[in-house]
């Protein structure tokens, strides 16, 4: 994630920690609630942020054995391409003015009802790579956003939506929000048809247990949508972090950020600050398999009533006013 600081002790990772939560679905009032792969959630966080993946910076090797793991998950899992393939190159310059090759991953779940209008749900899977000697394996930020992102496309292959759901796995966001802001110049699908983005940056772990979800202060038709899904969440959702100034306010602190510009109606899910971001401890092993998992689920019942109620979203997303007036 960009320009956040980030609070939580030490955990230790336990892959039958991570399938107890399974037993939640049977609890009064949330069989409805998506019921995720979590051994495999937690073999994808793992990998995506071992050391041989080298921190997954822009440009780099590591960011490119990155998208080999996610693009051989898109075959398991079966994910179909847009019209120009899985991968969206693009080129960008970096903060230090360089310039470097990136690579979007794009895969689609046709719609049954709406197979022309798209929902993006979206997460980042480049970090910050090795400096000055140090590996930044970027656990949280945003391995727990990429391979939650996995899990949730999976559940939608196996449960077709109403509305086609477009994931992305943007690339070069530490860089400047450069993914995202390369597949918006130029969509693979038509933007006008595209009426949401669910955007996860950091979704893994949470000192209070709680996971926020930002984006109905500016659009407020995604508010009873959000709580709806409170009221029977699997983690404390709260809503916030989308109004006033600074850095408090994460409308454009991640890569739905730009969607907003584009007069696009988001919701961003994302923890609160930690002592780990941005360094070197942000390791797999200081992820809780449980409130991950449940913050996953939590995150995919949110897009399964997104897409059941995407009409309204498509109203308000066509009387949206793009540009940086929404700032």
């Amino acid at each position: 994630m960009s320009l956040r600081n980030h609070c939580r002790p030490f955990v230790a990772l336990s892959l039958a920690a991570a399938a107890l939560p399974a037993q939640a679905a049977t609890r009064a009032g949330e069989r409805a609630i998506p019921v995720l792969d979590s051994a495999r959630l937690m073999s994808d966080l793992s990998a995506l942020s071992a050391d041989s993946m080298e921190g997954r910076r822009f440009g780099t090797p590591g960011g490119a054995r990155a998208r080999a793991y996610l693009l051989r998950a898109f075959a398991r899992i079966g994910l179909q391409p847009p019209p120009g393939g899985f991968s969206l190159p693009f080129s960008a310059q970096s903060r230090t003015g360089a310039d470097i090759g990136g690579v979007n991953l794009v895969g689609v779940v046709r719609g049954t009802v709406h197979a022309d209008r798209y929902i993006v749900v979206s997460a980042h899977y480049d970090h910050l790579g090795l400096r000055n000697g140090e590996l930044f394996n970027g656990a949280d930020d945003n391995a727990s956003g990429t391979a939650a992102l996995l899990a949730i496309a999976a559940w939608t292959v196996a449960h077709p939506p109403q509305n086609s759901m477009l994931f992305a796995w943007f690339d070069g966001e530490e860089s400047g929000l450069l993914g995202a802001k390369a597949f918006l110049r130029h969509p693979p699908v038509p933007l006008d048809r595209i009426v949401a983005d669910v955007n996860l940056d950091m979704v893994g772990r949470s000192a209070a247990g709680e996971l926020f979800a930002a984006g109905a202060t500016p659009w407020p038709i995604m508010r009873p949508l959000l709580e709806g899904v409170a009221d029977s969440a699997l983690v404390k959702l709260r809503l916030g972090h989308d109004s006033g100034g600074g850095q408090d306010n994460w409308t454009n602190q991640s890569d739905h950020g730009v969607f907003h510009e584009h007069g696009i109606p988001f919701v961003y899910f994302g923890v609160e600050d930690h002592p780990d971001y941005h360094r070197a401890t942000d390791r797999v092993e200081r992820i809780p398999p449980s409130f991950y998992y449940r913050s996953a689920r939590t995150i995919a019942d949110f897009a399964r009533r997104l897409d059941q109620s995407a009409e309204p979203v498509a109203r308000a997303r066509a009387a949206g006013a793009p540009g940086p007036s929404r700032r």
